[in-house]
C-alpha cells in the first residue's frame, strides 16, 4: 500500500479507485450489451472478451494502488492496461460492425 499520510496521497488514491471503478461498471454495459445482442441476433458477439478486459484494468488499478501512487511506472500494471485496452478496442470495433448490419 502506498503511504497515505497527506491529504493528496489519500485523495489520489481515492480518485483513482473512483476512476477504474467507473470504467469498470462502463466496461460491464458494454458486456451486458454484448451478452443481449447475442441472445437476440443468434451471432455471436465474443462478449466473454470484455470480461477478461475487465480483470485486465482491475489487475492495473490494484497494481497502481499497490506498487506505485502514479498512473504510469509499473511495468505489469502498463502492461495489463495496455492489453485490456486492445482486447476492448478490438472486440467493441467487431461489436459496432455486426450492430451496425456486418456479416450475417
Amino acid at each position: 500500500m502506498p503511504d497515505l499520510e497527506s491529504p493528496a496521497a489519500i485523495a489520489g488514491f481515492v480518485l483513482t479507485i473512483y476512476n477504474w471503478g467507473a470504467v469498470c461498471i462502463l466496461l460491464l454495459l458494454l458486456l451486458l450489451i454484448a451478452r443481449f445482442y447475442e441472445r437476440k441476433s443468434g451471432q455471436r458477439s465474443y462478449y466473454a472478451a470484455f470480461l477478461l478486459a475487465i480483470v485486465l484494468f482491475i489487475f492495473a488499478a490494484y497494481r497502481y494502488l499497490a506498487v506505485t501512487p502514479a498512473i504510469t511506472g509499473d511495468t505489469p500494471g502498463d502492461l495489463a492496461r495496455f492489453l485490456g485496452g486492445v482486447i476492448l478496442g478490438i472486440f467493441s470495433l467487431l461489436l459496432l460492425k455486426y450492430m451496425m448490419g456486418g456479416r450475417r
